[in-house]
């Protein structure tokens, strides 16, 4: 069928290859890489004898491809491991693998022959396939759809590119055209070398390559492991925390550990300044939350009453538009309803009555990444474009969400009078009668021989002794004073339990430090997470 090329959409710009310009390449090092490539061979062939070379391979793979959608499917899966960083898939590392009962190049090779790919193979050690993302018309290698048989493949020569589909040219675009549905490049590789000892031809058991630039191999995991995932700079943190950690760092449970970090933030204690006086100008605040995406399926509860305090959910799970993608706004409106969820954090200290009550406003798209699935039908003559989006809260992923320093600020923590711990609990606000509960709970308080009047006369709960932190921070009936407590709280009765948890005076604030970003202790009650600054 040839309805596909009919009708293109054309722009400037691009070049269908596997990144020709090279940039951030040090030339200088690849001169210093010691080694036979078979690269060099590429040296010795004419572009023209290199272009019928790839129309060739373009041909055959375009009589595969247009045949066997699980050959479109390995394309496709192999691209998207972008083992150069790019969207590659090099012919000499996959040749070999099996595609059900068959390897690639077997398959290639009942469509042409054994000499044809031996030609090929012999004078194209780059052999490559690119599947380009086209940011133009929204075109991305994960979205290509595999069901599709007309996918032709494109090889860019001096003047033209050419797209072939079942074995045939079908179109010659000019220099620079784009067209606006998803192709298949056969290009020459331009990261990667391939060593000549290797070999090429036919099978080889040893897959080898050297990249041009470390910055371009794509095998290798990320230096920055997923425990450094989530950090911060020093400007949201707060300098008096970043000071703490610079004294407290270690996880040893002496004298340097990292739970010691308030005694400074607070009293100033530091390793050799073993007491110090209450800092009244401090204070901790909630600095990012996260929110479970599973919560979606709690919280999206009271809906469709009429009230305009009604939780935002999923109305409808698919959209479609013809001609042009949406927007995100226009997303929003499709597929959500209006709204915001209410978070509603009770913060209960041993010093008060009543919880300090704070209502955190938030709307899906400010805690979630949807992810959304996209497909996209190509225009033919007979019909428009066609987009497709599709949501599934089972998908979601959760947002980091930045706080103002004066939305929940704990205040001071003044340990000669308040409890070593603050009780956090989180609902979700609906509406409905409200309750009262009054519940007990158990403050733990230090001796007051630990302080005279409001200085802190030691690190920890119960000194140094020899230099190690005696006792540690571990809570024990030689160290602190229990006491029973009430508090009286209201809420809706409707209101989302989202869990409860203790911030203890001796957790971290910072736990680790890494080029320049700071990883933030984190709380979590299996529906919200949060972290604490310090100004």
């Amino acid at each position: 069928m040839k309805n596909k090329f009919l009708i293109l959409g054309i722009a400037g710009g691009l070049i269908l290859s596997s990144c020709n310009k090279t940039t951030g390449f040090d030339s200088d090092l690849m001169d210093s890489v010691n080694v036979d490539c078979m690269v060099c061979t590429q040296q010795t062939i004419r572009s023209d004898s290199a272009e019928r070379l790839l129309s060739k391979f373009a041909r055959i793979l375009s009589k595969v491809s247009y045949e066997n959608e699980l050959v479109r499917a390995f394309i496709k899966k192999e691209s998207l491991k972008q083992f150069d960083k790019n969207y590659d898939v090099l012919y000499y590392l996959v040749k070999d693998e099996f595609i059900e009962d068959m390897s690639f190049r077997d398959i290639l090779i009942a469509k042409s022959s054994e000499a044809e790919m031996e030609e090929i193979e012999a004078n194209l050690p780059l052999l490559n396939i690119l599947v380009p993302e086209i940011a133009l018309f929204d075109l991305y290698p994960k979205d290509l759809d595999v069901t599709d048989r007309e996918i032709p493949i494109a090889v860019s020569k001096k003047t033209t590119t050419t797209l072939f589909l079942n074995g045939k040219a079908e179109v010659d675009l000019r220099k620079g055209e784009i067209p606006d549905f998803h192709v298949f490049v056969v290009n020459e590789n331009s990261r990667v070398i391939v060593p000549a000892s290797t070999g090429l031809t036919k099978t080889s058991p040893k897959r080898s390559i050297i990249f041009k630039s470390s910055n371009f191999d794509g095998t290798k995991s990320n230096a920055v492991s997923s425990i450094w995932k989530r950090m911060e700079n020093s400007s949201l943190v707060g300098l008096k925390a970043i000071r703490a950690y610079s004294y407290f760092n270690k996880d040893d449970g002496g004298l340097y550990q990292r739970g010691l970090q308030r005694d400074f933030i607070y009293y100033g204690i530091t390793p050799e300044m073993k007491s110090g006086s209450l800092n009244h100008s401090v204070s901790e605040y909630i600095g990012f939350i996260e929110i479970n995406p599973r919560s979606y399926f709690k919280i999206a509860d009271q809906i469709n009453t009429g009230s305009t305090n009604d939780d935002p959910y999923i109305k409808i799970t698919s959209t479609t538009q013809e001609r042009r993608p949406l927007s995100e706004s226009e997303l929003l409106d499709r597929l959500w309803t209006k709204g915001a969820y209410d978070f509603r954090f009770e913060i209960i200290r041993s010093t008060a009555e009543r919880p300090q009550i704070v209502f955190i406003p938030l709307k899906p798209n400010d805690i979630w990444n949807f992810n959304l699935k996209y497909t996209r039908r190509h225009k033919t003559w007979f019909r428009h474009s066609k987009h497709t989006y599709t949501i599934d809260p089972n998908n979601f992923t959760s947002k980091r969400v930045y706080l103002d320093n004066n939305m929940v600020s704990f205040g001071k923590w003044d340990l000669s009078t308040e409890s070593v711990y603050r009780l956090v609990q989180i609902y979700e606000d609906d509406e409905g009668i409200e309750k009262e509960e009054t519940f007990s709970y158990e403050s733990i308080n230090l001796h007051s021989s630990k302080f005279n009047g409001n200085i802190k006369l030691a690190a920890g709960l119960g000194g140094t002794v020899n230099g190690a932190v005696n006792g540690g921070v571990d809570v024990n009936a030689s160290n602190t004073v229990k006491q029973n407590r009430r508090v009286t709280i209201k809420r809706s009765e409707n209101a989302d339990d989202l869990g409860r948890l203790h911030i203890y005076f001796y957790d971290p604030i910072i736990e680790a430090f890494n080029s320049g970003l700071y990883k933030i202790h984190t709380y979590n009650t299996g529906h919200v997470s949060f972290g604490i600054f310090v100004k």
